[in-house]
């Protein structure tokens, strides 16, 4: 009898998949390019890739994130290859920003190309173009503008979506503006609260309706920026919000006029600053306009009309509120009870001794009786005599 042995199965050998490939970081394909200022992004189809020289091209492009000068590698004659940017050969996606600011990068291109195809749907013969206006500087991402030509003339809009910029971006901002054929805009995303604090909504009355205007307190940079030749705004749902200054005053009594009791709100109330609001402005109105205002200046005039209407109705309100504090006066004088005379009251010992001290009066003497008098007398005693003998005789 053979014993039979078994010998065990061999194992089975795990199948070896492919590593999967890194997906290529967005920012590979956008950069700036520092001769001309434009924004350049390969993801479209219509840009100038097949122009660009390649490699560094002496530091042309930079990366938008970090700021670091990027290598070109352009189109060849390879179907499958993609023209990207690259930091490094060896590591192409080293970027040394944050996470957070290589991502804000794409969201604010495609901010900007959102708007730009808004206001080239509102003025289909406007050239449009996308520019970089501030490169990143510490924590705050570069600013991206729409620049449009049109007929009427140039403007740059320049785009503060994620944060507020930084000082040296403000005054980048502030010396292009010294352009004075380009109209310039700085445009803040009114859906971001980071950008102002708000202060809720004031009431107006403008053509015999009331109407609710936001209000917000600006930051240093915002005005900074309003006191130069950059107009400051906001973006909102289709509208451009353009400030006004608001200051708060309080009315100074004039004669006849009472701020107390029911006109004492009143006394405390606002003025206008316009069409930019000035420097020492308690807090900023916002005026609605549409944003297609930006391409068509005879919608962009609305809001300047608006602002002088709000300042008749503050001369308007400024007498309302004095007629009413010059009616509380009236009805206070009207309401006083009479205030009765008051005699002065001397200690007695003074009264005493200026009794003593006053001479007595002395006493006048009778008026004696007239001559005519004295000798008609007799005369009427006689009479009365002789008439009353006459009347007794039978």
């Amino acid at each position: 009898m053979t014993a039979q042995t078994t010998q065990p199965a061999p194992a089975s050998v795990p199948a070896r998949t492919a590593p999967a490939r890194r997906p290529r970081s967005r920012s590979g394909d956008i950069a700036l390019d520092t001769r001309t200022g434009l924004l350049l992004d390969l993801t479209v189809s219509a840009g100038p890739a097949q122009r660009l020289p390649r490699g560094r091209a002496q530091d042309r492009y930079r990366c938008l994130a970090c700021g670091l000068p990027l290598e070109y590698c352009g189109p060849r004659t390879r179907p499958d290859y993609t023209a990207r940017f690259r930091h490094t050969r060896h590591d192409p996606d080293r970027c040394n920003a944050s996470p957070a600011r290589q991502a804000s990068v794409p969201a604010a291109v495609r901010h900007a190309r959102t708007l730009a195809q808004h206001l080239h749907t509102a003025q289909p013969g406007t050239d449009i173009e996308l520019v970089v206006t501030a490169i990143a500087d510490g924590d705050c991402p570069p600013v991206l503008a729409v620049r449009l030509h049109a007929p009427h003339g140039t403007t740059t809009v320049h785009l503060a979506y994620t944060s507020e910029l930084s000082p040296h971006q403000a005054d980048q901002l502030a010396h292009a503006a010294h352009d004075t054929t380009t109209r310039h805009w700085l445009l803040y995303d009114r859906l971001t609260p980071a950008h102002t604090h708000d202060l809720g909504q004031i009431t107006v009355r403008l053509h015999r309706q009331n109407q609710r205007l936001e209000r917000l307190t600006p930051t240093a940079t915002q005005r900074r920026l309003a006191a130069t030749s950059v107009a400051v705004a906001w973006r909102a749902q289709g509208l451009l919000l353009i400030p006004f200054g608001g200051h708060a005053v309080l009315h100074q009594p004039r004669t006849g006029e009472n701020w107390t009791g029911p006109a004492a709100p009143f006394q405390r109330d606002w003025k206008i600053s316009h069409p930019r609001p000035a420097t020492d402005a308690t807090w900023w109105g916002l005026v609605p306009v549409p944003l297609r205002a930006l391409t068509a200046p005879t919608l962009l005039a609305a809001a300047p009309k608006t602002m002088a209407e709000l300042e008749r109705v503050q001369h308007g309100r400024e007498s309302y509120r004095r007629a009413q504090a010059r009616a509380q006066f009236t009805q206070a004088q009207t309401q006083l009870p009479p205030t009765p005379a008051a005699h002065p009251t001397r200690p007695v010992a003074t009264a005493e001794k200026d009794t003593a001290a006053s001479p007595q009066p002395q006493p006048q003497p009778q008026p004696q009786p007239s001559a005519s008098i004295t000798f008609a007398r007799p005369r009427l005693a006689r009479l009365r005599k002789a008439l009353r003998r006459l009347f007794r005789r039978p």
